[in-house]
C-alpha cells in the first residue's frame, strides 16, 4: 500500500519545519503542524470540533527540548506510519491518507501525539466519529476491532485477515 500524494506534499512540510526548529529528527508533532497547511478530512474536523494547536504552533521548540532529551520519538512517528495501512484497510481504502496516520497516532496511547491530541479534546472516538460522518465512510467493524487490539496488531493478525478478506 502506498502514501496518497497529498502525504507527498505534508512529508515535504514536515522537513521544511524540522530544519527551520533546527531539529535533526522528523516528529509526529511536525506532521500534525504541517497537516494544518492542507485542505482534508482531519483538517475538515479539527476545524468543526473547534479543536486548535495554537499552543503547539506557538511553543514548538519548548516541546521538542522538553521531549526529546529523554524520549526519541521518531520511533513513535515510524510506528504511527507502519500502522497507518490497517486503519486505510478498515474503511476499505487504497492508498494511505493524512487521516489513516491520525488514527494511528490516535491508538498509540502511550505516544506523545495522542497525550497532545487528548489534551486538545480529541480522541480516537472522536475522530472516528466525525471522520465517519464527514467522508461518510463505513468501517468494517471486524477488522477495525483486530486493528485496535495491541497483542493482535503486534503478532501481525490485520495482515492475516486482511489477506484473508481481499
Amino acid at each position: 500500500m502506498e502514501f496518497n500524494k497529498e502525504i507527498e506534499i505534508i512529508f515535504k512540510d514536515c522537513r521544511s519545519l524540522a530544519i527551520e526548529l533546527a531539529s535533526d529528527h522528523l516528529l509526529s508533532y511536525h506532521f500534525i503542524l504541517a497537516l494544518l497547511k492542507m485542505d482534508n478530512y482531519p483538517n475538515v474536523i479539527f476545524t468543526n470540533k473547534k479543536w486548535e494547536f495554537i499552543a503547539l504552533q506557538k511553543s514548538m521548540v519548548e516541546i521538542e527540548k522538553k521531549y526529546c532529551e529523554n524520549y526519541f520519538l521518531t520511533k513513535e512517528f515510524e510506528k504511527a506510519l507502519k500502522n497507518s495501512k490497517y486503519y486505510a484497510w478498515i474503511y476499505n481504502q487504497n492508498e494511505i491518507k493524512s487521516e489513516h496516520i491520525i488514527f494511528a497516532l490516535l491508538s498509540d496511547k502511550k505516544s506523545y501525539a495522542c497525550k497532545y491530541l487528548n489534551s486538545v479534546g480529541m480522541n480516537y472516538f472522536n475522530f472516528k466519529t466525525e471522520y465517519e460522518k464527514t467522508a461518510e465512510f463505513e468501517p468494517n467493524i471486524f477488522l477495525e476491532i483486530i486493528v485496535n487490539n495491541a497483542f493482535l496488531k503486534r503478532i501481525k493478525t490485520p495482515n492475516l485477515v486482511y489477506n484473508v478478506l481481499k
